[in-house]
């Protein structure tokens, strides 16, 4: 005779624990929708601008081009306006490139720095290329753009930022700025041309 083997339900949860639980979690979901809406207030209130990047036109000098590598130097002066009368920009990275014709050609890293509310920061920058490998069409046009007596170059620059309002500091951003058609003259020059750049972060 087989021996039977009796079986129970588990027990159920009590409903003050449930009660609890859900209770736990209704002030877990609310403290949450509570900061982020005190976030978006904040951000509103403040009304925070877009930054401002303009770049002069700059020289060129130790050009030297020789079997299709590039060693050269490029001065320029980046303007950085931060108009935000609340909103102060820690720059913890700041990178800076140029190429030519879609290639980069120079590169350059810039110490970090932090800009105050409603401060126009200027940036004497120096971009190096050393020993750039080039192919043959654009060696050939670099010569012909040296012959010209200046050169177009689009300048880029990639940095990593944070905002702070008060004592209040965002997440780290990458900020992606695009100055294009930037003129470099071999020679010094008098002309003041200024380059309106493109801004994503």
């Amino acid at each position: 005779m087989a021996n039977s083997v009796s079986t129970q339900p588990p027990a159920a949860a009590t409903p003050g624990h449930s009660s609890l639980l859900r209770v736990i979690a209704m002030v877990i979901l609310a403290l949450i929708v509570l900061m982020g809406l005190a976030v978006l207030i904040t951000w509103l209130i403040i009304k925070p601008k877009q930054l401002v990047y303009t770049i002069e036109n700059g020289t060129v000098s130790n050009f030297n081009l020789n079997y299709n590598h590039l060693n050269a130097s490029f001065d320029f002066k980046i303007t950085v306006h931060n108009p935000n009368r609340r909103v102060s920009v820690y720059y913890d990275s700041f990178d800076v490139s140029l190429s030519y014709d879609d290639q980069t050609i120079a590169f350059n890293t810039l110490e970090p720095f932090h800009q105050p509310r409603r401060n126009v920061t200027q940036l004497e920058t120096k971009v190096e290329a050393r020993d750039a490998a080039l192919s043959g069409g654009l060696s050939k046009d670099l010569r012909h753009e040296k012959q010209s007596g200046k050169i177009q170059l689009d300048v880029r620059i990639k940095a990593r930022i944070r905002f702070k309002v008060g004592i209040w500091k965002t997440k780290h951003r990458t900020l992606r700025v695009l100055c294009p058609s930037v003129i470099a003259h071999f020679s010094s020059s008098k002309i003041s041309q200024r380059t309106y750049c493109d801004i994503d972060y």
